[in-house]
């Protein structure tokens, strides 16, 4: 009997510490569950600060990083539809409210750049196409057989040495384009216009860190129209207002022309449409990748690890009508080229046709 009551008790005292112990287990676990939610929810958050501010930097008209950080808008905007969706399905309500607010512009941006305007194609459209040749180093065979495969009218081509118009015209570009107006220049600084039509160069207006941008008279079956070959600084921090000033002085020469001159900017804008200083050019002109739907137009960088994610190549019109546009891609460059079939604004009364096929 004396060894009974020690034998006894034992099994009670390790029931007693098993039992209190099976109760820690669930609050640990319950506050470690706590713990996780709350680093995923400010995680969460901060990531969302991030992303609005990338989307509505977009209307902040300023230089130094800013216009680099603009570029990115469709990330961003890809992104806030993203975060959207995982903080709904996480059931972070307000989370998810924030990120609805900040996913709606850029989703609506996504939506109207789907919306075309186009005009039926006739016999005598006129395609403009513009080609960075990166440092003259775009292979001269393909851009000679982009120019003959899109019926090309007018070309600029930016970034064009010495050595590579003379390529170009050894694998017939005088035979597809005859007449030119710019000038070769070695590395970034020469622009060139080669077209069907006679040249009667205007201007060469100063480009910033280029020697000159040529504006030139193109006379037509259907008429003269100007055309302006547009290379523009990159938006660099040490050079981004060079790049500001550049287009801002590109849309001071427009509203200097006659209202009703039909015009055409065509190059390497260096900029896209979630800039304002490019959307400030463009307001009152037709953007041709725009007017066709194209959506999220991308022509750099091409050729990289990374895919393109930008438009910095722009066709922009006044006093014609869009039929399409696309790009072509030329090897030993970092842009696609871009190109659009333009007709001269239909005549009163004729509606646009929507969604011609490119």
């Amino acid at each position: 009997m004396s060894h009974s009551g020690p034998a006894a008790a034992a099994p009670t005292r390790r029931t007693w510490r098993s039992g209190r112990r099976g109760r820690r287990h669930p609050d640990r676990h319950r506050t470690r569950r706590r713990e996780a939610h709350t680093v995923g929810w400010w995680s969460l958050a901060a990531v969302q600060v991030l992303v609005a501010a990338g989307v509505f930097v977009r209307w902040l008209d300023v230089t130094w990083l800013v216009p680099l950080v603009q570029a990115l808008f469709p990330l961003f905007g890809m992104a806030a539809v993203v975060l959207f969706v995982l903080t709904a399905a996480l059931g972070h309500r307000w989370l998810a409210l924030v990120a609805l607010l900040v996913a709606v512009t850029p989703a609506g941006l996504g939506l109207l750049s789907l919306r075309s305007d186009t005009v039926a194609a006739s016999a005598h459209d006129e395609v403009v196409m513009t080609i960075n040749l990166e440092f003259g180093h775009g292979d001269p065979a393909q851009v000679v057989a982009a120019a003959r495969n899109q019926h090309v009218d007018t070309l600029v081509l930016e970034e064009c040495t010495a050595p590579e118009l003379a390529a170009l015209r050894r694998h017939g570009l005088d035979d597809v384009l005859p007449h030119q107006a710019g000038r070769a220049a070695p590395g970034i600084r020469g622009t060139v216009v080669r077209s069907v039509h006679r040249l009667a160069p205007v201007a060469e207006h100063p480009g910033g860190r280029f020697p000159s941008s040529p504006d030139v008279r193109v006379t037509t079956a259907a008429g003269d129209f100007r055309l302006r070959a547009v290379h523009t600084p990159a938006p660099l921090p040490d050079i981004v207002d060079d790049w500001h000033a550049a287009l801002r002085a590109l849309s001071v020469w427009r509203h200097a022309l006659p209202a009703g001159q039909p015009l055409v900017l065509a190059g390497d804008f260096n900029a896209s449409s979630a800039m304002p200083a490019f959307r400030q050019l463009t307001d009152g002109l037709t953007d041709t990748s725009r007017a066709t739907g194209s959506g999220w137009r991308r022509t750099w960088p091409h050729g990289k690890r990374v895919p393109p994610f930008i438009q910095l190549d722009h066709v922009l019109t006044r006093g014609f009508g869009v039929v399409s546009d696309g790009t072509v891609a030329i090897a030993g460059t970092d842009h696609l080229g871009y190109w659009a079939r333009l007709r001269v604004d239909r005549p009163r009364g004729t509606p646009a046709t929507r969604g011609v096929a490119r």
